[in-house]
């Protein structure tokens, strides 16, 4: 490798010492300050008396080796991996006075900064040449990168970020990716989507290692999606104003299987197969796809979801089902289930709200019932009526004799209208319900006695929720 003071001769060249601090000095314009500090060095060193015939010998590369000039003072400019040059100073003369030991000490930390200020200027010109390549290759990119710093500055860029975002240069990406002009917070949302040039851009947010409670860099990916990709967010888009127009619920399904062989897009025409008229699916891209289904709340479409699961692959399956809420935007609903992506088993398995004014009973029933269940538990009515409007429980367990806020029936009605698809479950000491029996509102409801039979417990609620409901205006006796 050439010097840094040597950009376009590989000659070895000799500048006097003067000279040599202001090459330096400029080679280095980028360290704060430097060219003030050489500046003040040089006078310091010319009122020494000597410097002014001061010569550094610069090698032309590693081959390269010093040679100790007849009637000078020659030190070597060591740096920490190789030998830059030497520093050459005149000896006595008749005009000058004789080195004392203060001149060889200013010498030998003179040579001492200069190696250490050409082995800083070496790893500069080093990283500048490294990003020079880098960037040709991120422009080359059909993937548009960024990154931007932990004071909101842009670190990095490439041509095909800059276009989609809309930026004309690398200072205005980091304008373009403010939350606030971007209309995501990607600090909350790391998902989330651009149209641009008529095309659909999936980005993602990508935090680097945290300093002060902060990531020190974050990286943004854009890709564009595929018409395929870009069809089932239009799908979606089309449902979610239909749906509103008409007040119908609408659900949306991402599921995600990383193998390609045997995986969801190889499953599509099993999958379509099975859907109602109005559903879609389709795929996001090479190993996720999404269901739109349209007059399913989220209850509803998870038990959709699991009626699927034998056309599903049955290993390293993630799933995440998002009810639309009011949302008007498709690319919301996306980022929203791309947050909420978990394994299938978890997504899918049954949830309970277990209500008791005792918290003892509510962790008893939780140790029988945790292992084929998901389990929330409260003990104050208005926690309980929080957590139905919440999210989707496939049951209520709750006792009919409660001692504060509303009675077990009580709330038991109040769920079957918050979720029509909630299956009522009532603890008690009585041996039977009467005032549930004729209810048709808590039809399908099924009663568990106390003291608990913990051997029969599980396997009842289990074949209750396994068991067609009772229609509307019967009960189960």
């Amino acid at each position: 490798m050439n010097n840094p003071l040597l950009p376009s001769a590989p000659a070895t060249v000799t500048l006097s010492g003067a000279d040599a601090l202001r090459a330096l000095a400029g080679s280095l314009a980028h360290v704060a300050d430097f060219q003030r500090f050489t500046t003040g060095l040089e006078q310091v060193l010319a009122r020494s008396g000597f410097f002014a015939d001061a010569q550094v010998r610069l090698l032309a590369g590693p081959g390269d080796v010093p040679a100790f000039a007849p009637g000078r003072l020659t030190l070597p400019l060591a740096g920490a991996a190789r030998l830059h040059g030497a520093l050459h100073v005149a000896g006595a003369t008749a005009e000058s006075r004789p080195f004392g030991p203060e001149d060889l000490h200013l010498l030998s930390a003179l040579s001492t900064v200069l190696a250490a200020a050409l082995d800083h200027a070496l790893r500069h010109g080093e990283m500048r040449r490294n990003l020079e390549v880098l960037s040709l290759l991120l422009d080359l990119a059909p993937t548009g990168l960024a990154a931007l710093s932990g004071d909101g500055g842009v670190a990095l860029s490439n041509e095909t970020a800059r276009r989609w975002l809309g930026a004309a240069g690398p200072a205005a990406v980091a304008a373009r990716l403010a939350p606030e002009v971007l209309g995501v917070d990607w600090r909350v949302e790391p998902s989330f989507h651009l149209r641009v040039e008529g095309k659909l851009i999936y980005g993602e947010a990508r935090p680097g290692p945290m300093v002060d409670d902060r990531p020190a860099t974050t990286a943004f990916v854009l890709y564009d999606l595929t018409p395929q990709q870009a069809l089932l967010v239009d799908g979606l888009q089309r449902e979610l104003w239909r749906c509103r127009w008409l007040g119908l619920d609408l659900a949306f399904v991402l599921l995600d299987s990383r193998p390609l062989a045997g995986g969801l897009l190889q499953r599509l025409p099993d999958l379509r197969a099975r859907l109602q008229p109005g559903e879609i699916v389709g795929p996001y891209d090479a190993h996720r796809i999404g269901l739109v289904l349209p007059g399913l709340g989220q209850g509803a479409a998870l038990a959709r979801l699991r009626a699927l699961t034998a056309v599903l692959p049955a290993e390293g399956l993630q799933a995440a089902v998002v009810a639309a809420d009011g949302a008007t935007a498709a690319e919301r609903v996306l980022g929203a289930a791309l947050a909420r992506m978990r394994s299938a088993d978890d997504a899918l398995r049954p949830a309970l709200l277990l209500h008791d004014d005792y918290p003892a009973v509510n962790d008893m029933l939780a140790l029988i019932l945790q292992r084929q269940f998901a389990i929330v538990k409260s003990t104050h009515y208005e926690d309980a009526v929080a957590h139905l409007r919440a999210r989707p429980f496939d049951a209520l367990v709750t006792e009919v004799d409660l001692r504060e806020g509303g009675g077990g029936l009580e709330l038991a009605r109040l769920a079957r209208r918050l979720q029509p698809g909630i299956r009522p479950i009532f603890t008690t000491v009585a041996h039977d319900v009467p005032a549930a029996v004729g209810d048709p509102l808590l039809a399908g409801h099924l009663v568990i006695r106390k003291p608990f039979d913990v051997a029969r417990v599980g396997a009842e609620v289990v074949n209750a929720l396994a068991s067609p409901e009772v229609p509307r205006g019967s009960a189960r006796p």
